[in-house]
């Protein structure tokens, strides 16, 4: 890529250098219907080899394994793997809350956003971008293939910000662009009033596998203060005055492992991924080290 490539792209030549290596992965193959590197439940025309059956009128004879019709005189056919791509959607939480922390929660979101895309867009795979506020703010479906990555560039670089979230509506609107079987990844707080359970059901009804990337900011996992604050809803009008003491953080601290450990144990009863993110984390750490580690990438 040339030199002015993070004036079009989020990210720099060298961290896109260090993702050329990646992948994205499925718990399970899909059957997209476009024909591609990933590995397919069909059967296809690849090299590489997937299991043998029994043959039957009008089957392509070239395929007949030779040497097991002669220990077992009966004729089998050598099935294949299948290569196809997949569909990737990438969806981007852009309520107020996401743009609270040091550094902001957005700002890595941005950049997490952009670097699933590239990888994805590298191994041919198609990708559809999306921002998430009280709805599906804004989508592009950027195509497949290298050159895609200026579209989702230019589409990242302009992410809309709203005061408010509402991820049941805004997840149950993908249905009006998701219509193939793929992998869906939202990056977002979750910290939505309405929660985020309905919306997230209604994805993995579109036979999409799903991955869940929370973002918090360091000072909400660890928060510094004492003393009285007034403190105001940052996706809201409502201001609260409270005196923080040593009790007060630990019963925080309580409902935040809380809430964290529920998003977890949701997404393993609908065997999706998940990990909690530091907004102070490198993006590179994120998916060479973090995302490994939950086999969202190899």
């Amino acid at each position: 890529m040339s030199e002015n490539t993070q004036s079009r792209f989020p990210l720099e030549a060298e961290v896109l250098q260090r993702l050329d290596s990646l992948a994205l992965l499925t718990r399970r193959p899909m059957a997209s219907g476009r024909p591609g590197r990933r590995r397919s439940p069909l059967a296809g025309s690849s090299m590489e080899f997937a299991d043998y059956r029994r043959y039957a009128p009008g089957d392509d004879f070239r395929r007949i394994d030779w040497r097991a019709y002669a220990r077992l005189e009966r004729l089998f056919l050598r099935v294949f793997e299948a290569e196809e791509n997949l569909t990737v959607t990438v969806l981007v939480d852009c309520s107020d809350s996401m743009y609270y922390g040091n550094p902001p929660k957005a700002t890595l979101a941005t950049s997490l956003a952009a670097a699933l895309a590239y990888v994805a867009l590298k191994c041919e795979d198609t990708v559809i971008v999306g921002t998430l506020t009280d709805k599906l703010a804004a989508y592009r479906r950027a195509g497949s293939g290298k050159h895609a990555v200026w579209s989702v560039g230019e589409f990242l670089s302009r992410l809309p910000r709203s005061g408010t979230t509402d991820l049941n509506r805004a997840l149950y609107d993908l249905g009006r662009i998701v219509t193939r079987p793929g992998l869906t990844i939202v990056i977002s707080d979750f910290l939505a009033p309405g929660g985020y359970q309905a919306g997230i059901r209604a994805v993995r009804q579109l036979r999409q596998e799903v991955a869940l990337l929370q973002i918090l900011a360091p000072d909400e996992l660890e928060p510094d203060i004492q003393g009285d604050w007034r403190l105001q809803d940052s996706e809201g009008v409502g201001n609260i005055d409270v005196s923080i003491s040593p009790a007060v953080l630990q019963a925080y601290r309580q409902r935040l492992g809380t809430f964290t450990q529920e998003l977890a144990a949701f997404a393993h009863t609908y065997a999706m991924t998940y990990t909690m993110i530091p907004s102070d984390t490198t993006v590179i750490d994120v998916v060479q080290r973090l995302l490994r580690q939950v086999e969202l990438v190899k």
